[in-house]
């Protein structure tokens, strides 16, 4: 097996518990050193690899096998396919690749438990320890920290929550095209290759891959557009020279067009998200305590002809923003930090209580709740209203007490999307 990774990361662990560090690795040096040792040597090389993985075939590239594998599993490991192809060696050699096999690398939909794990094991762990100074669970951690917060991800309700690692923003500025997609891809890589040498628990990396699944959808529309985001990105950061490019490009170019890459056959299920939400809807959001979501539905369906008479349009159960999880934001006024919801920040907590901002105790603020559908897959109409009347109870809205809908928050860098919320008086 060659390493394609390439050279260590230089920052010691002293460092990173500094929060001061910058992650920096080639993929092809050993692989163009191997190159140079002549095409003859690495054929051989490479008949003995197929013989090997011909003796296991049934086992490792039956596309039976990703039937029992979920879609956020395979989603999330396909993210990182582009690094987790070059450690396998799927379909390539140095000096060309033959026709399509149709093999359905199972390694590149799963982690954690597949055939060929064991044998890439000890792999695994010394790219880890080389390329990101990853040895252990403590540093595993610290690496992921500084990337989820890189990209912007809420690492909120999981196991990363209240770490404050990061790296330099010289070397990854996530503000250059195309370095979020080469980040999102770096983290699959490091949660499952971690997943694979026990630095990490399989429920655990999974939570991590769902928050970063989630901010890919959002950022990125297919696979198509984020291969070339991760082209462009490893432009930017420079990871490696000409030649080095030229390699990557060719993987990157087998996982958009091999039958058997993930790429090709796990869906990426981007929704469009609407604009305007629930813009037909009237509501007054008046403190009202409710005792079930049943009562309050039947609020919602009397006011709604109280107000509009024939011409109410509420539907319970219509999805009006098909995705599991959002943040919404709202204005009001509050008295001190102990007003919020555990689930809320705010916007701007540096001026919020400037005296400035003050009138007879209260301060107005900028409020962004973190909400999850109760389904666990999308909002209702009712979800949504239901939701948002438990976030605002307890807050002075002034005389904006009116629900006017909602409207996303167009280029917003969070992993979820944002709406919102619009009052009137």
């Amino acid at each position: 097996m060659q390493c394609i990774f390439g050279s260590a990361n230089k920052c010691k662990l002293a460092s990173l518990a500094k929060n001061k560090f910058k992650i920096m690795f080639k993929f092809f040096r050993e692989l163009l050193n191997a190159a140079k040792e002549g095409a003859r040597e690495a054929q051989e090389e490479l008949a003995q690899e197929r013989e090997m993985d011909n003796a296991s075939t049934e086992q490792v590239n039956s596309k039976e096998l990703l039937n029992d594998i979920s879609y956020d599993e395979q989603f999330g490991t396909a993210l990182g396919a582009a690094f987790r192809v070059i450690v396998f060696g799927d379909w390539f050699t140095v000096f060309g690749s033959a026709s399509d096999d149709g093999s359905y690398p199972v390694h590149l939909y799963q982690f954690g438990n597949y055939p060929r794990q064991a044998e890439y094991r000890n792999e695994f762990v010394k790219l880890l320890k080389r390329d990101f100074a990853i040895e252990d669970r403590e540093s595993c951690f610290q690496i992921l920290a500084a990337y989820f917060n890189l990209l912007g991800i809420k690492i909120k309700g999981i196991v990363l929550e209240g770490r404050e690692d990061q790296i330099g923003s010289v070397s990854w500025d996530i503000g250059k095209p195309g370095v979020d997609a080469l980040a999102v891809a770096v983290v699959s890589h490091i949660v499952t290759a971690a997943t694979d040498v026990d630095y990490l628990s399989k429920p655990v990396a999974m939570e991590m891959l769902k928050s970063l699944s989630s901010y890919a959808r959002l950022h990125f529309v297919d696979w198509s557009s984020f291969s070339d985001k991760f082209l462009e990105g490893e432009q930017q950061i420079g990871l490696n020279n000409n030649i080095g490019k030229s390699y990557l490009k060719r993987y990157i170019g087998y996982l958009r067009e091999k039958v058997g890459s993930p790429w090709k056959n796990v869906v990426w299920n981007s929704q469009i998200l609407p604009e305007r939400v629930m813009s037909t809807i009237v509501w007054t959001f008046q403190a009202k305590s409710y005792h079930s979501i049943d009562e309050f539905d039947a609020s919602v369906v009397k006011y709604q002809h109280d107000i509009l008479a024939e011409r109410a349009q509420w539907d319970a159960a219509e999805v009006v923003v098909d995705v599991p999880e959002m943040e919404l934001c709202y204005m009001c006024w509050i008295k001190g930090m102990e007003d919020l919801n555990p689930n809320e920040t705010l916007l701007d907590d540096e001026d919020a209580f400037d005296e400035d901002n003050e009138d007879d105790g209260n301060y107005q603020v900028e409020i962004s709740a973190r909400i999850q559908a109760s389904n666990g897959k999308n909002f209702t109409s009712l979800d949504l209203l239901y939701q948002m009347e438990q976030q605002l109870s307890g807050k002075e809205l002034g005389d904006h007490i009116f629900f006017e809908g909602l409207d996303r928050v167009e280029n917003y860098t969070g992993d979820v999307p944002l709406y919102y919320i619009s009052f009137g008086s």
